[in-house]
């Protein structure tokens, strides 16, 4: 798994952690453009953090 990918999982995880009820999408958002992830890397995030919705 890419670094980059790697640190908007911590990140996500560490704010949802503090907030288990904050918007996952806008976290997943924030984290795409804060690690420059891709389309592919963003579509990644959705999976993992939406799939349970």
């Amino acid at each position: 798994m890419d670094d980059s990918i790697k640190k908007a999982v911590e990140f996500i995880g560490l704010e949802l952690k503090g907030n288990p009820q904050a918007d996952k999408l806008k976290l997943i958002n924030e984290a795409s453009q804060k690690f420059d992830l891709n389309p592919l890397q963003a579509e990644f995030l959705t999976n993992k953090f939406l799939a349970n919705l």
